[in-house]
């Protein structure tokens, strides 16, 4: 047996671990295809995948990321700024999160990832282009994953419920306990819309992934006092994500947020709510920098370190 541990299974919750023989791990290795022409991504997602925990780590960091900050992730990935991650930087990201101290790249298992970004010979090198496709295929696959964990399964397959789209969105924030319950089981009385589509949702999801944006271009409105219409929250959506939302999201939005009632999202009903997702990083201050101005600069310098 090879000791090398991988996760199989179709179920979302239910993973079975299994142990692969050496034989099995080569089939499942050789088995990775890369693309000549554009680069992809989506085998990251099928079941015969192998995936380290640093390779795990790498792509969870990635996640939730705006477009705008594409570039910084990969400069600070590109330790000599050459336009290009090699393996060597790739890997030196990877010490970070295992014990494993082998001076020579080349000698760590092959997994699933390092295939498709180095190819089988380890030739290759990390474009910015193929890094902002690896952003693309990674995010979009998740979307879907996490889309069909609420997916209806019998008259609407292809759809999710509101109560689902709801639990989605509020997963991404702090709210309390009890406000929770409150959201959920307004949505659970809405009868205006019974089910919502995997674009409607991955609109919305965008729109999240760049909410700071958004709390910017309404700002003026906090600032004056007044309540967000929904004219005014369609027209910052798309200007600050790029995606038009639907009217029947919209709907969905001022029926569970609007608590006064009033036809109107005030800044405490939806912005304060929204933005909380942001606060543990991005939001809290020490001095006169973020924090996570000084977790950038702490990876970058460990970084350094181990590829020194």
């Amino acid at each position: 047996s090879s000791g090398i541990n991988a996760e199989y299974g179709d179920d979302y919750y239910e993973k079975e671990k299994i142990e692969l023989y050496d034989s099995e791990y080569d089939v499942l290795i050789n088995s990775v295809k890369v693309s000549e022409a554009e680069p992809c991504f989506d085998m990251l997602f099928a079941s015969t995948a192998l995936i380290s925990y640093p390779d795990y780590v790498f792509l969870r960091s990635i996640l939730q990321r705006p477009d705008d900050l594409s570039v910084k992730s990969f400069q600070m990935l590109d330790l000599d700024l050459n336009g290009f991650i090699s393996l060597d930087e790739y890997y030196s990201l990877c010490k970070m999160f295992t014990k494993d101290d082998e001076g020579d790249p080349k000698k760590h298992l092959k997994t699933t990832l390092r295939v498709l970004l180095y190819d089988h010979t380890d030739d290759e090198k990390i474009t910015q282009q193929k890094f902002e496709q690896l952003l693309k295929d990674v995010q979009t696959n998740c979307l879907k994953a996490e889309f069909n964990r609420y997916r209806q399964r019998e008259n609407k397959p292809d759809m999710i419920s509101v109560q689902g789209f709801m639990r989605a969105v509020l997963r991404r924030t702090k709210v309390t306990p009890i406000q929770r319950a409150r959201f959920i089981d307004k949505s659970e009385v809405y009868s205006e819309l019974d089910a919502i589509s995997l674009d409607q949702f991955k609109s919305m999801i965008t729109l999240l992934n760049n909410f700071s944006d958004f709390e910017v271009a309404v700002r003026m409105y906090q600032i004056a006092k007044k309540p967000l219409a929904r004219e005014v929250f369609k027209r910052a959506a798309f200007i600050c994500s790029g995606e038009n939302i639907d009217d029947e999201i919209v709907d969905i939005l001022f029926y569970i947020f609007d608590e006064a009632g009033d036809g109107h999202l005030s800044h405490s009903e939806f912005v304060n709510i929204m933005k909380e997702m942001e606060t543990n990083v991005a939001s809290q201050k020490s001095g006169n920098h973020t924090i996570g101005q000084y977790f950038r600069k702490c990876v970058r310098n460990e970084m350094i370190r181990s590829y020194a």
